[in-house]
């Protein structure tokens, strides 16, 4: 299969794709994140629908956080979500008008995994993470009006609960329970559900990091903002993203902290697995059924009191388990296996031609889709 991409950075990108478009019909489209997904002709129409030319997108993050990369719709357009998180947000709350669906998540498998035994590695314990400053979220939101601060705080509460449910649900229950009604006005709700994800983030990721400071962990991310005084781990600023493959393949346990989603698996609990290192995560329990059959996954529960002594147990029985040299051997072969690169093209292709199964029904639609204009409108909101 041949390919042409686009580079949407770079100037007369539109050109070249008219261009590439002049040589042929291509198969279909693909993009990361929607874009270019909403490319629009001069009567406001989609164009790749209205040339019935299919597009999949692959959308990792939630709809609230950047709305208008998710407005694309129209036929033959396909936004495929890493979680259903995700996908409720576009489908319940968003009442998207485009086809959306979910596909798996993949990892690129660990070239250097085998590399060195898992009992003669350098780190013990590794955490990598961006560092946000929870606090510095809170003292911005001190700024806004009071009943903005008062559904932010209670929204951050209830995802930081632990309850089993989406950002997007539990904000939603919160401003239900205040009798507002934001209508079509989805800006309101949306960037309350946005700021709560980023904040529930941080506040997770700072309560790991300060339980790895009493330990000999090698904590990677700008994390001065907290009182380092005491600690036992080595801080590391950064790292250069290539090379994270090569340190969890020289670390015992990968330690992570996992976004505000519910019912997916993020990238670094794959990393770890590949890398065949222990992996010692905050969990859900959708996480723990999807991976039931990896041994050398612990799940931490963050959002509650005990977490320190969770997090100091599972390190210990990783690090003092004898057989940790085979699960850590077991757990990749299955998450090879779950996340591949090639079953996801496959889930690709797989939507491409549901498109042209799907294109050849037109003729059973019963109602006229809605004029330019509204689309235009509704692609807007």
């Amino acid at each position: 299969m041949s390919y042409k991409l686009v580079d949407m950075r770079t100037d007369g990108w539109l050109a070249r794709t008219g261009a590439y478009l002049a040589e042929g019909r291509p198969e279909f489209c693909f993009s990361f994140q929607g874009m270019g997904m909403n490319l629009r002709i001069d009567d406001g129409g989609n164009f790749w629908s209205r040339n019935s030319i299919p597009f999949v997108s692959h959308l990792g993050g939630n709809p609230y956080h950047a709305p208008s990369l998710h407005a694309a719709e129209g036929t033959g357009l396909y936004l495929l979500y890493g979680c259903r998180d995700s996908l409720e947000t576009y489908q319940f709350f968003m009442h998207g008008r485009a086809c959306a669906s979910i596909l798996r998540a993949a990892y690129p498998e660990n070239e250097v995994a085998d590399r060195t035994p898992w009992d003669q590695r350098k780190h013990s314990i590794v955490f990598v993470k961006t560092a946000v400053d929870s606090e510095m979220m809170r003292r911005r939101w001190a700024q806004l009006p009071r009943l903005v601060r008062d559904i932010l705080h209670d929204s951050a509460a209830a995802v930081l609960s632990g309850i089993d449910k989406p950002v997007a649900t539990l904000c939603a229950q919160v401003l239900a329970d205040r009798q507002i009604h934001w209508g079509d006005r989805q800006e309101l709700f949306l960037s309350t559900c946005s700021m709560v994800d980023f904040y529930a983030r941080a506040v997770r990721s700072e309560r790991m990091v300060r339980a790895l400071m009493r330990h000999n962990a090698l904590i990677v991310g700008d994390w001065s903002h907290l009182d380092q005084s005491g600690a036992r781990a080595d801080f590391r600023k950064s790292i250069p993203a290539h090379g994270l493959d090569e340190l969890y393949a020289d670390t015992r346990i990968v330690v992570t902290t996992t976004p505000t989603v519910r019912f997916a698996v993020h990238e670094r609990v794959i990393a770890g697995l590949l890398a065949k290192a222990a992996v010692v995560s905050d969990t859900t329990p959708y996480l723990q059924q999807l991976l039931r059959d990896c041994p050398s996954l612990h799940g931490v529960d963050l959002d509650q009191h005990t977490f320190t002594d969770e997090i100091d147990q599972a390190l210990t029985c990783c690090l003092r388990d004898p057989a940790m040299s085979a699960k850590v051997g077991q757990s990749a072969v299955v998450a090879r296996e779950l996340f591949s690169l090639d079953a996801l093209i496959q889930q690709f292709l797989e939507y491409v031609a549901l498109e042209n199964y799907r294109h050849k029904l037109d003729w059973w639609m019963i109602f006229p889709p809605p004029a330019p204009q509204q689309v235009a409108l509704a692609s807007a909101v």
